[in-house]
């Protein structure tokens, strides 16, 4: 009968302490499970220490790969045969099935071969000459993960006492190292997915106010990486403070479940003291008695594309010479106007310099682009600043003006065409280093302004009245202001 073995209580501390250590130091955590299995094989004198992962278990059997494994012996290397590479191994074996079984539980297993049943499994041990073996389940997250096995090709032994408890440890600190290895590896993917997509996670604990943020969301924000603790109340301080209170808005519809999930832009004050966009992703989480939990999601900077839209916007609503809206961004400030609750009488001004024409057939089209650019820049200084000016093509421009009287507006307009007709302009033209004096005059035509839900007809109609009275004001002479209502 073997005797019971009992290694060295002092040689298997110190295994454990190197080992543990190793799995600390090393960058790799591989390496730190060789230098430990290596440090239990020398102070537990068995020829192999192993480690199978678990692939799959299911009802015909489980399928393992070889992983790790320290031989006392070159001759007792097992991991690089074939037939060790992602295997299945059977279950016709009561005896093999309850060692499995006894590994999903987290028990560990040792026998002895010459007094295993015959079948699979001790056909197995002697076709790899193992006389005694110890197995311990890895258990990670409660799962079983894989075996940590000891085999002794020379003696039979029973393994029991400090011994035992020795490899239980062994088995739990690789877990831990696995377990370790798989946090920085999804660390390192959500890091990389913040970097990449520029985002960071957060999540607010209903209940308790608590919240959590990723390094990357404290980093963006001025704190350190690994921040301990940031309030509720100063991680919404760095929003906008209309956008908090949306923030505020969203978290009590989610009380009330009309909704668990949405996406607002806020404004959020980071690190460099700017306020830069951000896409905010909100989704609820909701007890089993239906209590709001928490509330977590994503903060996505979007300052580009904020900034890219604004510049699509601006393509579209202003002209690119002057500066000044366009038609359609004419068309939508009425638009604009037009919601307000209360509409006041509005006019529209069409303004057109008057033998332009001349000015680009003299000095050119770049020197006409330039009075242009001059030209809206007097007229916007005429104007108070809810009017809105609009350039509607070549030397035609637009103004929208509202809450006046018709004599109000008539002096507007002659407001603008004397800021145009007093001042002359100075222009370069070709290769003429000095600037040339030129005297403008301008033609404005005024009509009223209907905003009704037919927005588009009504601005057609001013459109129409305006160039009728801007072309009475050509007719009489140019250098004057007309309105469609005078005789």
């Amino acid at each position: 009968m073997p005797a019971p073995l009992s290694p060295d209580a002092p040689s298997l501390l110190h295994a454990l302490s190197v080992g543990s250590r190793a799995l600390i130091d090393t960058h790799f955590w591989s390496e730190g499970v060789d230098q430990l299995l290596a440090a239990l094989g020398e102070a537990s004198g068995v020829n192999r220490v192993w480690i199978f992962q678990t692939i799959e278990r299911n009802p015909n059997g489980v399928l393992q790969d070889f992983v790790f494994e320290w031989a006392s012996a070159s001759h007792y290397r097992e991991r690089t045969q074939k037939r060790f590479r992602f295997f299945t191994t059977l279950i016709d074996d009561p005896q093999y099935e309850e060692m499995v079984n006894r590994r999903e539980r987290g028990d560990s297993h040792t026998c002895i071969t010459s007094k295993v049943d015959l079948g699979s499994l001790r056909d197995n041990l002697e076709s790899q000459s193992i006389l005694s073996m110890v197995t311990v389940p890895i258990m990670v997250d409660g799962q079983w993960w894989g075996t940590l096995g000891f085999d002794d090709c020379e003696r039979e032994v029973d393994w029991e006492g400090a011994g035992l408890q020795a490899l239980v440890i062994g088995a739990e600190l690789i877990a831990s190292a696995i377990y370790r290895q798989q946090l920085t590896r999804r660390q390192r993917q959500v890091d990389l997915l913040q970097q990449v997509a520029a985002c960071g996670t957060w999540e607010i604990n209903t209940r308790s106010g608590a919240t959590w943020c990723s390094s990357a969301l404290l980093l963006s924000l001025g704190y350190p990486g690994d921040y301990a603790r940031l309030p509720l109340r100063r991680l919404l301080a760095h929003a906008m403070p209309a956008d908090r209170l949306r923030v505020f808005g969203v978290i009590r519809e989610c009380h009330q479940r009309l909704q668990t999930q949405c996406r607002i832009d806020v404004q959020l004050r980071v690190a460099s003291g700017q306020w830069r966009w951000h896409e905010l992703v909100m989704e609820s989480y909701y007890s089993d008695d239906g209590y709001l939990a928490r509330i977590g999601g994503l903060v996505i900077d979007i300052s580009q594309r904020k900034k890219s839209e604004e510049q699509a916007w601006e393509a579209a609503e202003f002209d690119a010479l002057t500066g000044t809206r366009n038609r359609r961004g004419l068309a939508n400030h009425l638009a604009q106007l037009n919601e307000r609750p209360e509409v006041a009488a509005y006019y529209l001004l069409m303004i057109d310099i008057d033998y332009f024409k001349h000015i680009n057939d003299r000095y050119g089209h770049p020197a006409g682009d330039a009075l242009l650019v001059e030209m809206a820049k007097r007229v916007h200084e005429a104007l108070r600043p809810e009017d809105c000016l609009a350039r509607f093509g070549g030397e035609e421009f637009a103004v929208t003006a509202g809450d006046l009287s018709h004599q109000q507006v008539v002096q507007l307009g002659e407001r603008i065409r004397q800021r145009v007709a007093q001042q002359p302009f100075y222009l370069t033209a070709g290769d003429s280093q000095a600037p040339m004096m030129v005297t403008l005059t301008v033609s404005v035509g005024i009509a009223p302004l209907a905003l009704t839900n037919d927005l588009d007809h009504s601005q057609a109609v001013a459109v129409a009245q305006a160039d009728q009275a801007l072309y009475a004001a050509k007719e009489a002479g140019r250098n004057r202001v007309v309105a469609h209502w005078q005789p």
